[in-house]
């Protein structure tokens, strides 16, 4: 764990909260001793970046664990749910006010995120 928290940056108490939330899936020795492979930094690579996207660990969890349920279709339908969501936002951002175009950057964001870490699935 040592090596992993020293390369990404993250303390050892974070990398073992992700690994307690099930964000990361370490090998176990004989002995009990976690074992991270390279894999892992990729893994939290893409935890960070979500969660700077102001996606929580249970969004990224969920996201990690539909992943690996989903097929390459499912992930294209639901692309495809989620483009429509986007234009759909975009044509409110043109007609909001002020205050609400925060708000609709902020979900429109949110929603490009999303398709970016699914189509990064497929």
């Amino acid at each position: 764990m040592g090596q992993v928290a020293e390369t990404t940056g993250l303390s050892k108490r974070t990398i073992d909260y992700y690994t307690s939330l099930g964000l990361l899936t370490p090998e176990r020795t004989a002995s009990g001793y976690r074992l991270y492979d390279e894999s892992v930094i990729h893994q939290i690579e893409k935890i960070e970046y979500l969660k700077s996207q102001r996606l929580s660990l249970q969004e990224i969890l969920a996201s990690f664990t539909e992943r690996e349920q989903k097929t390459g279709e499912t992930i294209y339908q639901e692309v495809k749910q989620l483009q429509a969501t986007v234009e759909g936002l975009e044509q409110r951002l043109l007609y909001s006010t002020d205050f609400e175009k925060q708000a609709i950057r902020l979900e429109l964001s949110r929603r490009l995120t999303l398709i970016a870490s699914l189509i990064a699935q497929l």
